[in-house]
């Protein structure tokens, strides 16, 4: 009893000290429209690098990968390559040319780029880029209370319901009130608490086992595929599982809220830097998440839920203080995700929904009264969207993993492409961008849906490829005719 008390109070220190970074960065607010949503384009290096990992990774990698590492074993590494790949593409071809550009167009939001790039004029373009941003980053932040919700339960034997309210009561406390520089500088925090815990715990469990090749030996009589690169995979699903586990990487160029920290970086050499640091600290979390779930299952052997994996091993091993800020760490993965993810949607649909009402646009008027209008605009937005990503997560729909990756697919698919075309090649347009996002969606959705296909690759594989062709070949067939005089 006397050890839960500790753990609690170590939790407790925690998330006030994140919860009082949040409300002190308020003093360094500038009442523009630009410092709530994008931090007034000032990020540096350090927090645009740790901020947009631990955004992109949350609970996703903390339980939902160690998890995936426990069940299936080493062939868990093939997200190595791939997410690696989409973290290089992402920092060194795609964030210094949107930072460019959206500084250039002054656009706050995804769709305001999109907007600006494509047809300014177009409501169809930026409703359809709304839509998808708030349907699925919806899910999405449902995904993090529920990883909220796991966490408490078995730590704190907290009732899951009661878990997923915590967890979305510390995500607000601390959004509301300091908007996009709040979050990036609390993200700082968590990515640091997330990469200690992740290097530090498989050496924990590892001292609790006999030895290394112990370990090994154990998992081996287990279940001899854990320890190969295959699994329990053989022929066309190895083929699947392996292009469906580097795949995830190319949802990167599509993520609103990583590409929000692009936006809101301070010049190039930042961004060189940052993407220098990002890459390090993915290497140290990935590595250290997939060797953690490996000595977990050497050590507890089958347990009920995986994904509680790191949970449970904090209980066993640590002392009591040492565990409440683990779990703190955990949190930490969950919260720097949901706070980006909450803001972007509703930033999206203040500033991209809300003025289509209106004579003229929300952001144009920069008086006083103005700017407090669209604060308790935002505030009111952040409490609504919180409300329905909680009753999400109290659904039955429990799996951490695959209620991540079928948002981080219909992001990356429908906004990957249009993206990447838009920076890089002058011939995209309006319509190869309408129907590259439609392409994504639906292409995410019936895939994911219809059993024959989803049992053959992740989703978001052929989705993202399909909607890059769509944007490329409705731009060529769709361009102005030049006539030759």
């Amino acid at each position: 009893m006397e050890s839960n008390v500790v753990v609690i109070i170590s939790f407790a220190i925690y998330s006030l000290f994140i919860i009082g970074t949040g409300i002190y960065t308020t003093k360094l607010r500038k009442k523009t429209d630009a410092d709530f949503v994008l931090a007034n384009r000032e990020l540096g290096s350090w927090s645009a690098s740790l901020s947009a990992s631990a955004s992109s990774e949350s609970g996703w990698v903390m339980l939902g990968l160690v998890g995936m590492a426990f069940s299936t074993g080493l062939s868990t590494a093939w997200v190595i390559p791939g997410i690696g790949a989409g973290y290089l593409f992402n920092w060194f071809v795609i964030a210094e040319r949107l930072r460019k550009a959206t500084s250039q167009m002054g656009a706050l939001t995804l769709p305001q780029y999109i907007s600006a790039r494509f047809d300014p004029n177009s409501k169809m373009l930026r409703l359809i880029a709304v839509v998808i941003i708030t349907t699925a980053m919806l899910g999405y932040v449902a995904a993090q209370m529920n990883s909220a919700g796991k966490a408490f339960e078995v730590t704190f034997s907290l009732r899951y319901e009661w878990g997923v309210l915590v967890g979305a009561l510390i995500v607000l406390a601390y959004t509301i009130t300091g908007g996009f520089r709040a979050i990036c500088w609390t993200d700082i925090i968590q990515a640091s608490f997330m990469v200690v815990a992740l290097v530090g715990m498989p050496f924990v469990v590892l001292s609790n086992l006999e030895s290394f090749g112990g370990a090994m030996d154990t998992l081996r009589a287990a279940d001899p595929s854990l320890l190969t690169f295959t699994g329990s995979n053989v022929g066309f699903a190895m083929f699947g599982f392996v292009i469906g586990l580097i795949g995830i990487g190319f949802g990167y160029p599509g993520q609103p809220q990583i590409l929000a920290r692009f936006m809101a970086a301070r010049d190039k050499d930042t961004v060189t830097k940052a993407g220098i640091i990002s890459f390090i600290w993915f290497l140290l979390v990935y590595v250290g998440a997939i060797a953690f779930g490996l000595f977990a299952r050497a050590y507890f052997g089958d347990i009920a839920d995986p994904e509680q994996a790191l949970p449970l091993a904090c209980n066993e091993f640590l002392p009591p203080v040492l565990a409440g800020f683990v779990i703190a760490a955990i949190v930490s993965a969950i919260c720097s995700t949901a706070d980006s993810q909450l803001i972007v949607v509703s930033s999206t649909i203040s500033r991209d929904v809300i003025p289509f009402f209106h004579k003229k646009p929300a952001t144009s008027d920069n008086s006083p009264e103005a700017f407090r209008k669209m604060q308790l605009l935002d505030s009111g937005m952040l409490i609504v969207l919180a409300l329905i990503s909680v009753a999400f997560a109290l659904t039955e729909n429990r799996v951490i993993f695959n209620f991540v990756l079928y948002a981080w697919s219909a992001l990356g698919a429908a906004f990957g492409p249009v993206v990447i075309l838009g920076l890089m090649w002058k011939g995209t347009n309006k319509n190869g961008a309408i129907a590259g996002m439609l392409t994504g969606a639906i292409v995410t959705v019936v895939w994911k849906n219809v059993t024959v296909l989803k049992n053959v690759v992740y989703e978001l594989v052929p989705a993202f490829i399909l909607a890059f062709l769509a944007v490329w070949l409705v731009s060529l067939l769709t361009r102005p005719r030049v006539t030759r005089g």
